[in-house]
């Protein structure tokens, strides 16, 4: 009992240090500011996160007490885990196969139809509400001994703990001015609206306030515990996990710490945050789970050369994105602020039409998407993408290259507070 109660300590002082940021940031509001300006539409429907916040402590405290994990060996743990996945992958067929039922008009009495796929949706619901809790501690164990392993830790335990949980994520309304690509808010929106309530948000600031305007979904967010949207992708899930870690590793840092102050840092941030999340999400999937990982090219059972179709070349998105975003750029720097959002309508029909269902592609969409820097591809500059020719993202990768393995670039760039920073750190190894 006294450990634990140092455990619980531990983790509400931890809690109170990763949110220090926000609660600076409330003591100060700039009522003028565009967040401001936004949110007189928005406050009904804006998420709680304190109330989400407290929940989600209670629950991982409750896990932690049990750590039924700890009673299981490795082969149990995985198959509970793959178990977990192929439970979700059920609720969503079910789900697919209720909605199907009551929008085909040959159905003339869906409710009599439907009703026995509804009993084994709310018995997939009881047991995915077994198993998930199981799970996400399996998960975060596996995850905290590969970090421990890299020495990302104290003593040989992670810091900050690994903390995660499953919920429905808040969708994130994004501002950006319509003259250039910027991004001046972001709010989290309850994750129930409708549609039609997102897209009565969204043309109603854009309106008002002479703004481009879009509501996302999003996969994760580095609150503690962080918050992670369910997902039958086992690799996706564990990457996402590694993601939102390492945004709560850099809010104990300076770079974390400054998130908010600019463009450039929120890039490094999340830029470094999606490289840790490849890195980590392949450790981990190696280790547990090896039936997922990847077959290197030179060991797959190629076809013999007189057997090989010639197929069409695949559609490159990152290219056509990238393309998309430049000449945007340009026309808003000519000031065909009509001309540059015009030809992202015709632009967003075109990836409509190559299988790409973006509903809405505008300023907010590219000031929001920016941020995460894939890595460098052929193009032009070597850069693909949503962030265009923003020179960010591709620093951070050059660092990343430069680096002699993960905690080494965590905890070099983990001190960054400025794009000049990052540009000296790189500097430093090409003297």
């Amino acid at each position: 009992m006294k450990y634990r109660s140092i455990l619980r300590r531990c983790i509400i002082y931890l809690l109170l240090l990763l949110l220090l940021p926000i609660l600076l940031s409330q003591s100060s509001i700039d009522l003028t500011s565009p967040q401001e300006q936004v949110r007189k539409f928005t406050r009904s429907t804006e998420f709680d996160y304190w109330s989400w916040t407290i929940d989600a402590i209670l629950v991982k405290f409750q896990q932690a007490s049990l750590n039924l994990p700890s009673y299981m060996d490795q082969d149990l743990q995985k198959a509970i885990v793959l178990e977990t996945i192929n439970t979700i992958h059920q609720y969503r067929f079910l789900e697919a196969q209720i909605n199907q039922i009551y929008t085909d008009p040959e159905i003339p009495n869906p409710d009599n139809i439907s009703t026995p796929y509804f009993d084994q949706l709310e018995e997939t619901s009881k047991k995915l509400g077994l198993l998930l809790p199981i799970a996400e501690t399996i998960i975060q164990n596996q995850l905290s001994s590969i970090l421990a392993e890299e020495g990302l830790g104290y003593f040989g335990q992670t810091f900050p703990p690994v903390l995660y949980r499953i919920t429905p994520l808040p969708k994130a309304l994004i501002t950006s001015p319509r003259d250039v690509i910027r991004q001046d808010a972001n709010l989290s929106l309850d994750p129930d609206l409708s549609l039609e309530e997102i897209m009565n948000l969204e043309n109603n600031v854009a309106d008002s306030l002479n703004v481009s305007s879009l509501v996302t979904d999003i996969g994760g967010v580095g609150t503690y515990p962080t918050m992670v949207m369910q997902s039958g992708n086992l690799t996706w899930l564990i990457g996402v996990v590694g993601h939102e870690w390492t945004h709560n590793f850099l809010t104990l840092r300076p770079l974390g710490l400054n998130y908010g102050t600019n463009k450039e840092l929120r890039t490094i941030n999340e830029t470094t945050a999606s490289i840790s999340e490849e890195e980590l999400k392949w450790t981990v999937v190696e280790r547990y789970y090896p039936e997922y990982y990847p077959v290197p090219i030179e060991e797959q059972q190629l076809p013999a050369s007189d057997e090989i179709e010639i197929e069409e070349e695949p559609f490159d998105f990152p290219m056509e994105m990238y393309i998309t975003r430049t000449t945007t750029d340009e026309l808003l720097l000519e000031g065909k602020i009509e001309e540059a959002e015009a030809y992202m309508e015709d632009r967003r029909l075109f990836f409509y039409e190559n299988g790409y269902l973006i509903r809405r592609l505008n300023q907010a969409y590219f000031a929001f998407h920016a941020a995460y820097v894939n890595a460098p591809s052929s193009g032009s500059e070597g850069q693909t993408g949503a962030a265009g020719k923003d020179p960010v993202g591709p620093l951070v990768w050059q660092l990343r290259e430069k680096s002699e393995n993960l905690p080494d670039f965590l905890n070099r760039i983990s001190w960054v507070t400025s794009l000049e920073g990052l540009q000296k750190l790189v500097n430093e190894f090409n003297d």
